[in-house]
Parts: structure tokens; C-alpha cells; sequence
């Protein structure tokens, strides 16, 4: 019986992960969970602010800027799992931060959700998911492309926006217009070229954040980020949400342990 109630505990997160990774085999699944497990700075994680050390010389919020150049978000495009945003060919716009060292260009952007507002973002805070959660993924420069940077403790940089269930988000309506396209035709939907990435984050005055050394969250799960995750969430109505929804129902990874490392964030956190 030992066996059968381990199972069942675990069963809620394995059929998160099934689902989500559907497109896998279930042999590459399993092997996956069982290679990862071995591994110490794997993402998601909940945020536990009593674990949370404050450095506001480390995590200074004037010098976290994000440089986008209008037009470098192309289209976006849906699959089984989600919806992913593509960059141009020649993409010019690029994060920086005292916490990062050195120049980080945007790759792409997705987000991760579930069925209701109740959870659906991968990162917690003090246990409490919020109803999704947006990654804006940038690879390390110093490198030759993000197939190199991919293979580097340095070579990632994630910045991380948490969606809140509530009022209706004009900034966001553009993005879900182009969703919406994208979901019905199957093909690419062609984002307006005065789309910027910054309406999708919280306002300048906002955007307290921690910092801490993470992994992919989708296969193949490389120890290659450095998460940036704003503090504040962003407000996003569920007529909004649910047109993500229509994709698939849930798309989120489970939190991971935390395994020693170090979180550090801009400001003192309250629970």
C-alpha cells in the first residue's frame, strides 16, 4: 500500500507534465523526470519569502532595462502546448541588469496557464500561484548564438511576469487578437509593428523583482537561467485568459525544490 499512496501523490504532478508534454514519448517522460531529479537549480520554485535575501545593490530595479527595438516580435504561433512569440531574424532589442552580466537579446516570449484563475504560473510566492505567468526568454551574447548559450550556467535570461485574473488589459488585447488568429487558422498571426514587449510588464515605478539561478522549464530542462521575476502582477480579465485557454487547458510545470540556492530580490518581501 506504501507504493500505491506514493503514487497517488505524485499522480496530480505527473499528469500535469503528461499533459503538457504530450508531444513526448512516454519513455522520454520518465527518463526525463528520473535525469532531472539528480540536478540542483531546477525551475519553477516557490518563492518563500523568509528564504528571501534582500540586496537592492545586487537587484538595483533603475538598472534592469529592457531595449526594444518596434517590429522585432514578428508573429505568434500556436501548437498542442501553447502559444510562442517569434523575434526577427536580426532582432535588436536586449536586456540588461546589475544582477546580469553583460548584454542578453531576446529569443522569444510564451506563458503558462491552467483551466481556471485559481493557479496556472509555475512560480509561486509563499505558496500562492497566480492564473499565469509570461516568459520573456533572452540568450547571452557573449556566446555565438542561443544553441551555444543554451549550454551555459550564464547563457539565459528570463524575465518572468505574473498574470493575475481580474480586469480587462487593453495592452494585452493586441497579443490575444493575434492568438486568437494564430489558434483558428494554424498558421502564424502577424503581430501590429507597434507591439512592444514592455505593455505586457508592470509599470516602471513597479517592477521590484527577484533574482535566482533556475533551469528551462520546458524539455529539455537546461541549467542555463538566470530568472528575473517581477514581484508585482499584472491584471488580465478571464474572457482575456480564456482565449489561451482554448489552446490547452494547462500548460505549467510543477514547482522543484529549491535545493540550497540562493533567491535574492530587490526589495523586503511580505507574505
Amino acid at each position: 500500500m506504501e507504493g500505491v499512496t506514493h503514487l497517488l501523490h505524485e499522480l496530480p504532478e505527473l499528469i500535469v507534465e503528461f499533459y503538457f508534454h504530450n508531444f513526448l514519448p512516454k519513455a522520454k517522460l520518465f527518463t526525463g523526470r528520473m535525469t532531472i531529479a539528480k540536478k540542483h537549480r531546477q525551475s519553477p520554485i516557490d518563492i518563500r519569502t523568509e528564504k528571501v535575501c534582500c540586496d537592492p545593490k545586487v537587484c538595483q530595479v533603475n538598472s534592469l532595462h529592457i531595449d526594444y527595438k518596434m517590429g522585432d516580435c514578428v508573429d505568434v504561433e500556436c501548437s498542442e502546448s501553447g502559444w510562442k512569440v517569434n523575434v526577427a531574424k536580426n532582432c535588436q532589442s536586449f536586456l540588461t541588469g546589475s544582477h546580469l552580466e553583460g548584454k542578453y537579446e531576446l529569443a522569444q516570449f510564451h506563458a503558462h496557464w491552467s483551466y481556471d484563475g485559481t493557479r496556472g504560473s509555475e512560480h509561486m510566492i509563499d505558496g500562492k500561484p497566480q492564473a499565469a505567468e509570461v516568459h520573456f526568454v533572452f540568450w547571452n551574447t557573449k556566446y555565438s548564438n542561443i544553441n551555444e548559450a543554451l549550454e551555459k550556467p550564464d547563457g539565459l535570461a528570463v524575465v518572468g511576469v505574473f498574470i493575475h485574473e481580474g480586469l480587462y488589459n487593453e495592452n494585452y488585447q493586441p497579443l490575444l487578437d493575434a492568438i486568437k488568429r494564430s489558434n483558428e487558422s494554424d498558421t502564424p498571426a502577424a503581430l501590429p509593428h507597434e507591439f512592444t514587449i514592455e505593455q505586457l510588464m508592470p509599470d516602471h515605478g513597479e517592477r521590484d523583482f527577484v533574482t535566482y539561478l533556475g533551469s528551462l522549464t520546458t524539455p529539455p530542462y537546461n541549467e542555463s537561467v538566470i530568472w528575473t521575476l517581477f514581484t508585482k502582477p499584472i491584471e488580465v480579465s478571464k474572457d482575456q485568459l480564456n482565449v489561451c485557454r482554448k489552446i490547452c487547458g494547462c500548460n505549467y510545470r510543477p514547482c522543484q525544490e529549491l535545493c540550497e540556492r540562493q533567491i535574492i530580490s530587490s526589495t523586503v518581501l511580505h507574505d
